[in-house]
């Protein structure tokens, strides 16, 4: 198993972040996707942390959270987790679930949820609810601006 350190993404990390979306199957990638990064990685309500081995950066979790009426307090979402393919099964992308979570926790927020597909190969392992996520009944309602 790497020597892995899980760590506060910085704007130094956003090409290395950038990389990694397209093994979440987006491609392809924005140009732009790694100024956007950036300003996530700045942005007051979201918090992303990078798993690196070495000064390589092998994987990340970014999440927001928010506050919420109908919660009555705060709600955290995790937005993206990718680990590079080549390190996928040995527990990096717990380490980052669970860096996101204490993160959450650590500001009160009542809820920590996220959206997946039931095709990614992570829904089908059961990744999320072997570490706690329950799906619940809902529906994704999007329109792309």
């Amino acid at each position: 198993m790497p020597q892995v350190a899980i760590r506060r993404a910085r704007p130094g990390d956003a090409l290395a972040i950038r990389a990694l979306l397209s093994e979440l199957g987006y491609t392809p990638v924005p140009r732009d996707a790694a100024e956007t990064v950036t300003q996530v990685i700045r942005h007051p309500e979201a918090a992303v942390f990078v798993a690196v081995e070495g000064l390589e950066v092998i994987g990340y979790v970014a999440m927001s959270h928010r506050p919420q009426a109908r919660l009555g307090g705060m709600l955290a979402s995790i937005d993206e987790l990718v680990v590079a393919s080549k390190v996928r099964s040995q527990k990096i992308g717990t380490q980052l679930l669970d860096a996101a979570v204490a993160h959450a926790r650590s500001l009160r927020c009542r809820r920590v949820e996220l959206h997946t597909s039931r095709t990614r190969e992570s829904y089908q392992r059961r990744f999320y609810a072997d570490r706690g996520f329950t799906e619940v009944d809902s529906a994704v309602m999007r329109i792309d601006l």
